[in-house]
C-alpha cells in the first residue's frame, strides 16, 4: 500500500481489501466480551432519568403535592359523612385514623417537595402512598360492616386512576410501575380479604340484587388498574424519548449544542456546592473544509461520525461530549483537574490520529483533531467562562500547528507513542 498526506491533514491509504465488517463504535460488544449477565441488564432498565428529567419530576413532584389535598378531600368525603352517621364506634375510630394518616402524608410530602428533600425517593414514596390511602378508604368500609362498598363501590375506586396518573407528572416509569403494581395487588388483596371474611351473595349482605359479587367483575377491576398503570408508563417512556432524540445529534448520536448548553449550567451548579473541579474542552477536525473538497460530504459525515465514536470510547459515562457545531465537539468533564485532562486528550489525540476511516472504494483516510482545555475554578468563575477560555485555546492549537492539545501555560501532556501504519487498531 502506499500512503500520502502532509502532516496535520488527511491522511489518504489505498488498499485493495474491503473494510471490516464490524466495528467498535459506542453501543457496540467488542470481540471476546462476555454479554451482560442479568443484574447489569436490569441495572441499565432500572437506571434513574437523566437529570433534567429528574428536574421536571421535582416539579411535577411539587404540582401533585399541591393538588394532594384536593384528592384526599375527594377520597374522604363519603367515609368521613359515614363517620358522623354511624353508630359504629370501631368504624369512627378507623375513620378519624385514616384522616389523620392522609393529612400526616400529605403534609410530609409537601414539606419534602418545598425543600427540595429526597430527590431520588420522594416520588416512589408519595405515588404508593397515594394509591395505599384508596386503599385504607375501602378498607373503611370494612370497618363500617359494609363489605359490598369495598367491592362494588363507584366513588372512591376510581381515585386509583388519578394516583396512578399523577405518577406520569414524575417522568420516572419506575414511579408507574410501583405505583400501579401496587395498586393492583393491595385492591385483589383487599377484595380477597372481604370475600374470604363474609358471603358476599348471601341474602342478609345482598338485600337489594342476589349475586352482587363477582370475581370476574373484580379481575376487571384489576386489568383496569393495570392498563391504567400501562398508559402512564407509555406516557413517560415516550416521553423520555423524545427529550432524548431532541438532545441528540442526529448525525453522530452525541448530544448536541442546546442540551451541552442546558448541561453546563447544571453541571456548574453542581459543581460550584460540591468545590469539584470540572473540566471544559473544545475539539476541532483539522483542515476538514478540504477534506469535504477532496472526498466529497458524505466522506466527511464518515470521518465525523468515526470522530464521535472514538470521543464516545474515550470518556467515563460521568463525562459529557457534544457536537458543538460542523467539525467542532465541546466536552464536560466533571471531577477532573488540568493535568489528568490534558493527559486523557492527548490520549484521544493519538487515538484519533492513528484510527483509520473507511471511506468508499476501498480508500482509508484518517484525520487530526486540535483541542482546548480549561477547568473551573482555575480558569474562571463559571463553566461558560471556562469554556470561551477553551476556546481561545483551541485557536492557539491550530495556530501552532495543529493536531496537539493546548492547556495553561506551563502545562504539557504526557505524549503518548504514535501508531504506525502497519499497527492494528
Amino acid at each position: 500500500m502506499s500512503v500520502s498526506g502532509a502532516p496535520g491533514q488527511a491522511t489518504v491509504v489505498e488498499t485493495s481489501h474491503k473494510p471490516p465488517l464490524h466495528s467498535h463504535g459506542a453501543g457496540q460488544a467488542r470481540p471476546g466480551k462476555k454479554t451482560d449477565g442479568f443484574l447489569a441488564w436490569f441495572r441499565r432498565i432500572w437506571a434513574p432519568p437523566d437529570p433534567d428529567l429528574v428536574d421536571a419530576g421535582q416539579r411535577g413532584e411539587w404540582l401533585i403535592a399541591g393538588v394532594r389535598l384536593l384528592i384526599i378531600v375527594l377520597i374522604l368525603y363519603f367515609p368521613l359523612r359515614t363517620y358522623f352517621d354511624s353508630p359504629n364506634e370501631r368504624g369512627r375510630e378507623a375513620i378519624l385514623w385514616l384522616a389523620v394518616a392522609a393529612l400526616a402524608e400529605a403534609l410530609i410530602v409537601y414539606s419534602a417537595v418545598m425543600r427540595s428533600w429526597g430527590r431520588g425517593w420522594i416520588g416512589f414514596f408519595s405515588g404508593i402512598i397515594d394509591v395505599s390511602l384508596v386503599t385504607l378508604s375501602l378498607f373503611i368500609f370494612l370497618r363500617l360492616g359494609q363489605p359490598l362498598q369495598v367491592t362494588n363501590d363507584l366513588l372512591i375506586f376510581p381515585v386509583y386512576f388519578l394516583a396512578i396518573g399523577a405518577t406520569s407528572l414524575r417522568y420516572d416509569w419506575r414511579v408507574c410501575i410501583l405505583a400501579g403494581t401496587t395498586a393492583v395487588v393491595q385492591y385483589l388483596g383487599l377484595v380477597y380479604y372481604t370475600e374470604w371474611l363474609w358471603d358476599l351473595n348471601d341474602a342478609a349482605t345482598s338485600p337489594i340484587l342476589a349475586e352482587q359479587f363477582s370475581w370476574t367483575s373484580q379481575i376487571g377491576r384489576g386489568v383496569l388498574l393495570a392498563m391504567a398503570t400501562l398508559l402512564a408508563t407509555t406516557v413517560v417512556v415516550r416521553a423520555k424519548e423524545q427529550r432524548a432524540r431532541s438532545n441528540r445529534d442526529r448525525l453522530t448520536n452525541l448530544a448536541n449544542r442546546g442540551f451541552f448548553n442546558e448541561s453546563i449550567h447544571r453541571i456548574g451548579a453542581i459543581a460550584s456546592r460540591s468545590g469539584d473541579p470540572v473540566a471544559v474542552v473544545m475539539i476541532d477536525v483539522d483542515h476538514f473544509k478540504k477534506f469535504n473538497d477532496s472526498y466529497g460530504h458524505q466522506a466527511g459525515d464518515i470521518a465525523l461520525v468515526s470522530v464521535a465514536r472514538v470521543l464516545s470510547n474515550q470518556f467515563r459515562t460521568t463525562d459529557l461530549v457534544a457536537r458543538y457545531g460542523g467539525e467542532e465537539f465541546a466536552g464536560i468533564f466533571p471531577g477532573m483537574n488540568i493535568q489528568d485532562a490534558i493527559n486523557r486528550l492527548e490520549i484521544l489525540r493519538a487515538r484519533m490520529e492513528g484510527t483509520p476511516i473507511h471511506l468508499e472504494k476501498g480508500k482509508v483516510v484518517r484525520v487530526t483533531v486540535s483541542i482546548g482545555v480549561a477547568v473551573w475554578p482555575d480558569d474562571g468563575s463559571d463553566l461558560s467562562e471556562a469554556l470561551r477560555l477553551a476556546d481561545e485555546r483551541l485557536y492557539r492549537a491550530k495556530q501552532g500547528g495543529r493536531n496537539r492539545v493546548v492547556g495553561p501555560s506551563g502545562t504539557e501532556p504526557e505524549r503518548a507513542p504514535q501508531r504506525r501504519a502497519s499497527d492494528p487498531h
